[in-house]
Formats: structure tokens, sequence, C-alpha cells
């Protein structure tokens, strides 16, 4: 059995090509994503439509007393879900890159020396290879917090 990662950009729109990969799959994987909307749904229900097992991770959301706190349930939830996986498929929105969680989960990958895959919603796709030193974009944060805590202050505002 393999454990294949499927993540993404909430802003992500070719929802087709989320399904196509999850259906090319061997039929013995397991799919492992978030319980995130987009991406991480929508594979989620094409693997159960297909009857492959599917692993969803989510942050432990629990008696957290401030937002950074919250923040480090998430990341502790993206470490979860990409140590769980042998291979990561990311889909990236045109719109936004790839930011946030994903790119965090993306670096986090890499790090483990999992192999990624990058797709793109002009259909490309991007092998990310495991001695390789830069990712193809940009600079590697030192400290993640900083973006999260924006993204999260932001959307609980």
């Amino acid at each position: 059995m393999i454990y294949i990662g499927i993540i993404g950009a909430r802003k992500y729109k070719d929802r087709q090509s989320v399904i196509e990969l999850v259906n090319a799959i061997p039929a013995d994987s397991t799919v492992v994503t978030s319980s995130c909307r987009g991406v991480c749904t929508w594979a989620g229900n094409a693997a159960r439509h297909r009857g492959l097992a599917v692993k969803t991770f989510s942050p432990d959301l629990t008696k957290i007393r401030d937002r950074i706190e919250m923040v480090e349930r998430y990341y502790e939830r993206n470490r979860q879900l990409i140590a769980a996986c042998v291979i990561v498929h990311a889909f990236i929105s045109q719109e936004a890159g790839l930011s946030g969680g994903t790119k965090f989960e993306v670096q986090y990958a890499k790090r483990l020396g999992k192999e990624v895959f990058l797709h793109w919603e002009d259909s490309r796709v991007q092998r990310i290879c495991k001695k390789q030193k830069a990712l193809p974009f940009g600079q590697e944060e030192k400290n993640f917090s900083t973006g999260w805590l924006q993204f999260f202050s932001e959307a609980l505002s």
C-alpha cells in the first residue's frame, strides 16, 4: 500500500484535474489529505467514490488559548500529514501561486526527502527532486509562522 498525499490551494479551480489524479493512482493506495475545502475535499471525495482508503488530517483545535497556539496546531497537522505520505501531489493556483499552508507542506516534504509533484492550473506538472537544493518558487523561508499568523488573523477578524 502506498500513501499518496494530495494537498492544494483553496483558490485552485480545476476540480477535474484533482479527480483525474485520484482516478489514476494505484487501487491499493491510501489518499492522505486534510479537511480543507477545495483540493483536499475534492481528493477525499473522489478517493472514497473510487473505493480507496482515505486518511484525513485535521488540526486539534480544542482548548486553544490564543492565535499563536492555533497556528501551531495547523503546522502540526501539516507536519503529520506530510510525514504520513510517500509521495505528495500539490495543486497550485495560478492566481495565488504557491503560498500559505501548501507552500509550507511542499517545503516540509522536501526537507523529509519525499517525492513531490507540483500541479499548476495551466496543466504543467513539475517534479521536485529529492536532492534539489532550491525550490522553484523562490527563497525558502526560515520562519513560516509570520505568514500563517497573518493568514489566521485576517481570516478570524
